[in-house]
C-alpha cells in the first residue's frame, strides 16, 4: 500500500479496547495507532488506563497520547462555520477519492483545519521514509493520517488557489 495518501482512522470509541468497560466523564484514556501489516493499514484502539498499563496484544504502537474522555453530546448541533465544515468535507471527500494528484492539497487542508482549530496535530513520525503527521478532529477524535509531502515555498500560492477554488464563494 503506497503511502501517497492519507489515511482517516475512526474516530474515539466510547469504551476500552481490551476490556470494553465503558469510559465515563473525565477519565484519562490511551489513545494508539498501531500498523497492521496483514492488512496493510493503520488501525486505531482506545484504552482505560489500567487496560493500557496491561496490554496483553504486545505490538508497540506507531503513535500514542493520553486523553481525558468527553461522553458525545446527545443530538449535538454541529458549531463549524460553513466555510470549516466545507474544508473539512474537502478534505474528507479527498481522501475517499485518493487521487495522488491531490497530496498536496491535502496537505494544506489539514493546515488549514489545524489553523482553524478543528484539527490537532498530535504526533510526527517516520514510515518508509515519509514523514506522516497525525491529526485528530478536536470535536469527535476522528484521526487522519497526512503524508508531509515537503511543499516548496513557491508551490504554495498554487495550491492555495486550488484550495480556493474549492470553497464556495
Amino acid at each position: 500500500m503506497s503511502l501517497e495518501r492519507q489515511w482517516k482512522l475512526a474516530s474515539r470509541k466510547h469504551a476500552c479496547s481490551q476490556t470494553e468497560e465503558p469510559f465515563t466523564e473525565g477519565q484519562p484514556f490511551y489513545t494508539a495507532i498501531f500498523w497492521d501489516e496483514e492488512e496493510g493499514e493503520f488501525r486505531r484502539e482506545d484504552y482505560s488506563e489500567e487496560a493500557w498499563k496491561e496490554r496483553k496484544d504486545g505490538a508497540a504502537p506507531f503513535s500514542f497520547w493520553r486523553s481525558l474522555y468527553e461522553p458525545p453530546v446527545p443530538d449535538q448541533k454541529r458549531q463549524d462555520a460553513v466555510d470549516k465544515e466545507d474544508a473539512e468535507e474537502a478534505l474528507k471527500r479527498m481522501i475517499s477519492e485518493n487521487d495522488p494528484n491531490t497530496i498536496k492539497t491535502r496537505y494544506l487542508l489539514a493546515i488549514m483545519l489545524e489553523r482553524k482549530k478543528i484539527l490537532q496535530q498530535i504526533d510526527a513520525q517516520e514510515k518508509d521514509g515519509q514523514k506522516l503527521v497525525i491529526y485528530k478532529r478536536r470535536k469527535t477524535e476522528e484521526i487522519f493520517i497526512v503524508p508531509d509531502p515537503g511543499l516548496e515555498l513557491d508551490e504554495i500560492p498554487r495550491i492555495q488557489a486550488e484550495v480556493l477554488s474549492l470553497m464556495p464563494l
